[in-house]
């Protein structure tokens, strides 16, 4: 019979604190880090960006929420809004974690805006960080967005747009370009006027206003939720709708070609490319948005 091996690891602090702070690991085999700070420090800073040139802008962040607001093509000035929250175990620890995030606003040599942050140096084990973004910009070019826990939101985009968060709902504004937007968790809210959509969920509803479409293709599909989709006078595709657990209803200007409760097969508008609506465990319903 194999021993069990156990071992114990603190994180440099008193063992009185870490029995009411949750640093304590005990692992069986395997372990890991699992110190949750007790104080926690924040900072807000605003970085002006230049518009002049801007094609692009890209941002990252670990932990925290993505906000864009596009300005009218022209607008004079621009900016990123930085929040940054820093724990440590100490008050000092949580200084010292403060002092160590590094954020950086850079431009590249084709016009991309790079925003995020990293890590100066080695991580200690008892910090953890949060540093959200609300960035104001002319809306006229590519947004490509990423947070691993976070809320993502972007309005007036006209232009490319990607989003992807690994926990958190994303609300989405774009007039042209190509949408995509992924959450693992959470629900999509998207107001889209483009000619290619791709949104999923693995777990949340997907509302998707497409009224302001022409030609549309592309994919909307979550795991377990529901699906509504808002459809206008000009909106075109060849529409698939399917659902595993679930049923459809439709009152969108829609010519049939074969219906049942979980799956509708037809032409919206006068038709064109494939939009495929999916969802495992949930309804689906498309509407007229005019109604």
């Amino acid at each position: 019979m194999t021993k069990a091996r156990w071992a114990l690891f603190v994180c440099g602090v008193s063992l009185a604190s870490l029995l009411t702070s949750g640093c304590i690991i005990i692992a069986n085999g395997n372990y890991g880090w699992g110190c949750s700070p007790s104080v926690w420090k924040e900072e807000t800073e605003e970085v002006p960006i230049d518009p002049n040139g801007l094609s692009a802008v890209e941002v990252r962040t670990h932990n925290g929420a993505i906000d864009f607001t596009g300005q009218p093509a022209g607008a004079g000035s621009a900016s990123v809004t930085v929040h940054k929250k820093a724990g440590g175990m100490t008050l000092a620890g949580a200084e010292a974690a403060m002092d160590a995030l590094d954020v950086y606003v850079e431009r590249s040599a084709d016009g991309t805006q790079r925003i995020g942050w990293r890590w100066k140096g080695l991580k200690r084990s008892t910090w953890q960080a949060d540093v959200s973004f609300a960035i104001s910009a002319p809306g006229n070019l590519r947004l490509d967005a990423e947070t691993h826990n976070g809320r993502v939101s972007a309005s007036g985009v006209v232009g490319d747009v990607r989003i992807l968060t690994h926990n958190g709902r994303v609300k989405i504004e774009s007039r042209d370009g190509e949408l995509r937007a992924e959450t693992h968790n959470g629900e999509i809210d998207a107001e889209y006027g483009g000619p290619k959509v791709t949104l999923v969920s693995h777990n949340g509803e997907i509302n998707a206003d497409l009224s302001r479409c022409g030609q549309v293709h592309g994919g909307i599909s979550t795991h377990n939720g529901a699906v509504e989709l808002s459809v206008g006078a000009d909106t075109s595709a060849d529409l698939i709708a399917e659902t595993d657990n679930g049923h459809i209803t439709f009152d969108a200007p829609l010519t049939v070609g074969s219906a049942t409760k979980t799956r509708l097969k037809g032409k919206l508008g006068v038709g064109g490319e494939r939009l495929g609506v999916m969802t495992h465990n949930g309804s689906i319903r498309i509407k007229n948005a005019a109604g």
